[in-house]
């Protein structure tokens, strides 16, 4: 078991903050330092309490999501926020991207998917879901907006194929079918793919692909 991650919660809406809490809780490799109901507290906090990654609600009072960004982004650069928003267009993604947020997560998903954002942000650098669009990815790792940090593993040729079908949004029966091989072989690759690029999901691979040059929109 590696160092734990340190993290922060700023989110306004107490019940919200303290189910997302309790659940966190259960994960070994996560420990909650603090919580904070503004952006404000949230960095009054941070003067004397460490942490990795903070969950960082975008509507909040006193100091919102929005101008906390840009202070975290001067005085505290090595922290990595990730936002929670009920918005999920891509021009509030790209916003908060260019304000300085590592990540961002609409705050109706699942658990599992803070957690898997979490740690790629704290690993990777970046997290984004699968539901950001391939045009947004694109603009914003060719923007300089994104630096994502990723394995120097050489991929095979068939992995390559593979990843450009990702890329195209191919399902494993439809890549499988393209290359004559068989799905499972396909899934095999895939896992192969999130492994040696260091991604978390599709969103993941495809910001490889874009950042290594392999796929442009």
């Amino acid at each position: 078991m590696g160092k734990s991650i340190r993290i922060a919660i700023a989110e306004d809406h107490a019940l919200f903050r303290e189910g997302l809490t309790s659940l966190l809780q259960e994960e070994e490799g996560i420990t909650l330092v603090f919580e904070a109901s503004n952006g404000e507290e949230l960095l009054d906090k941070l003067k004397t309490k460490k942490v990795d990654v903070i969950l960082l609600d975008l509507e909040m009072p006193v100091l919102s999501g929005k101008q906390t960004l840009k202070k975290l982004n001067t005085k505290y650069p090595d922290v990595r926020p990730i936002v929670l928003s009920m918005f999920e267009a891509d021009k509030y993604i790209s916003q908060a991207i260019k304000l300085g947020a590592r990540g961002y997560l609409a705050k109706n998903c699942s658990i599992e998917k803070v957690v898997d954002a979490i740690y790629a942000v704290h690993d990777q650098g970046y997290y984004f879901d699968d539901e950001v669009s391939k045009m947004q990815l694109f603009k914003l790792v060719s923007d300089g907006g994104v630096e994502p940090k990723f394995t120097d593993e050489d991929l095979s040729s068939r992995e390559l194929a593979v990843l450009e079908l990702i890329c195209h949004e191919k399902k494993n029966n439809e890549i499988a079918e393209k290359l004559c091989i068989s799905v499972r072989t396909v899934e095999v690759h895939r896992q192969n793919l999130l492994r040696k690029t260091n991604a978390k999901n599709v969103a993941g691979l495809v910001v490889y692909a874009i950042k290594k040059g392999y796929f442009e929109v």
